[in-house]
């Protein structure tokens, strides 16, 4: 057995946790194989290639768009595709990634083209798109249902296969950053993605970017803190309105009111101005501000 493909239960020995390089830290993510299926794609080539040479794979499901869980699919040139509607324009035209993400002709754009190029990332043909509450059998024993969890990108979609109770999250990904920085991001979608996946039977949650989460109340235990990061981002924003003078979210750019520092930073204050952005559209939603002159006010 490879190193980095962990069998996940004693019952079911075609399900494995396929762990990405750097133990899954962007740019890379990890794999769910089930079967003769493989969710997502962003493990890295090297191991994807290992990954081939032992294990039939013949269907690769993409949870959503971004390149961290695509990066791989030019390494599986006999396999077919399927990802959700939503999900499929910019993974079969990769250039739409960067309107996307609000980069385009930027300086964060350019060194995402440097990255996509170190990758070698290529478009995809979606072979058939999936939707929600779809069960695709796989064999007598394994059959997977589809749960579309929008919010992080719009089609984005959990996987979970009915008998073992045995899921894989995506980028709902219990990590402490969730992120939604992207022009189809929603944020009260993802909260709502959010409880729908706690109110589903899982023992087993396999994540894009963390170690596997073992027993549901273990699992919905890891999805309220998740969710309540959310919560103390919109506090954190909250505190820098008041009543009287309006701002908008371009006034807080570069606050660090999400990133506690800038890596990155000529993509990272971008990507936070959009995740603020997300949240004046929640407030605003919810009655907890409103519109003044050219700004936001608290309501």
């Amino acid at each position: 057995m490879l190193d980095f493909v962990h069998p996940l239960s004693d019952d079911f020995e075609n399900i494995y946790f396929v762990e990405g390089e750097r133990k899954g830290y962007y740019p890379f993510s990890h794999s769910l194989l089930i079967g003769n299926y493989l969710i997502d794609t962003g493990i890295s080539g090297t191991r994807l290639k290992k990954l081939e040479q032992q294990f039939q794979i013949n269907t690769t499901i993409l949870s959503h768009w971004h390149e961290d869980h695509i990066s791989g699919n030019k390494f599986l040139p006999n396999s077919s595709f399927l990802c959700h509607k939503d999900d499929k324009p910019p993974i079969e035209d990769i250039e739409k990634m960067f309107p996307y993400y609000r980069v385009e002709g930027t300086e964060a754009g350019r060194e995402f083209r440097t990255l996509f190029e170190m990758f070698g990332m290529s478009n995809t043909k979606i072979t058939k798109t999936i939707n929600d509450n779809e069960i695709i059998n796989i064999d007598d024993q394994l059959k997977l249902k589809v749960v579309h969890t929008p919010g992080h990108t719009a089609g984005h979609c959990a996987v979970y296969e009915i008998n073992s109770k045995i899921a894989f999250f995506g980028d709902i990904d219990l990590t402490r950053f969730p992120y939604y920085a992207n022009i189809d991001s929603d944020l009260i979608d993802y909260e709502n993605s959010i409880d729908r996946l706690k109110n589903l039977d899982f023992e087993i949650a396999v994540l894009g970017h963390r170690d596997p989460v073992f027993g549901g109340n273990n699992i919905k235990i890891e999805l309220d803190k998740f969710k309540s990061i959310i919560f103390k981002r919109d506090e954190r924003i909250l505190s820098n309105l008041s009543e009287q003078n309006p701002i908008s979210p371009i006034d807080l750019k570069g606050k660090n009111l999400i990133y506690r520092r800038y890596s990155y930073a000529n993509f990272e204050v971008i990507s936070e101005l959009v995740m603020i952005e997300k949240h004046f559209e929640k407030l605003l939603k919810n009655n907890l501000i409103v519109i003044k002159d050219n700004g936001y006010i608290l309501n």
